[in-house]
């Protein structure tokens, strides 16, 4: 009897997590990549549709074999998350060579949500107007406060006539690791920076 009293209590305690709030909920799946939030979907009913109202998101190719299956994935997430939800804060950590309409669709979603924190890191150095076209021009956002922008590279063939401008009227905080800009001149307009 005391076994079977046991294995009630265990159950009833075991799923304290499902009453938690929302918001809390998503603050404990931030810090995991969105690939492994969304395997919290099977949990029970309560957590299936959890990972779609996310409003922090982490994109890594790291766990993919390629590229073609990790765009598959990022445009599943994309479709199929609550567009009613603000997106707070977007990570981009890529290794290998990202293509330009991929990257520039993702940040086109986290810029149309309003995304306040944006972290992008390359793991490899792409080089000519590949990143200028792609990842420099894409910045003009009236909600971005946090950029993060680690081992990218820049060089552009055209500097004089291809100055890229980042308007970004909100932005209090810019951070550059160990990133190469050669031969390009681009303009940060942003009265609020402090960092």
């Amino acid at each position: 009897m005391d076994s079977r009293h046991g294995k009630v209590r265990m159950k009833v305690e075991g799923d304290r997590l499902s009453t938690l709030p929302d918001d809390l909920i998503h603050k404990i799946l931030s810090f995991i990549d969105i690939k492994h939030a969304i395997r919290t979907s099977a949990l029970s009913s309560r957590w299936r549709y959890i990972w779609t109202s996310m409003p922090c998101l982490s994109f890594s190719n790291e766990h993919f074999h390629s590229l073609p299956e990790f765009s598959e994935f990022v445009t599943h997430v994309l479709s199929a998350r609550n567009n009613q939800t603000e997106v707070h804060s977007v990570k981009l950590a890529f290794r290998g060579k990202a293509s330009q309409p991929f990257v520039k669709r993702i940040l086109n979603y986290a810029f149309s949500h309003n995304v306040q924190q944006l972290n992008i890191t390359f793991f490899s150095f792409l080089h000519e107007d590949y990143m200028t076209k792609t990842y420099l021009s894409a910045f003009s956002s009236q909600s971005l406060k946090n950029l993060t922008l680690s081992r990218c590279g820049c060089a552009c063939k055209d500097f004089i006539t291809n100055s890229p401008t980042w308007y970004l009227p909100a932005l209090t905080t810019l951070n550059l690791h160990h990133c190469s800009f050669f031969g390009e001149k681009f303009l940060v307009f942003s009265p609020t920076v402090q960092t």
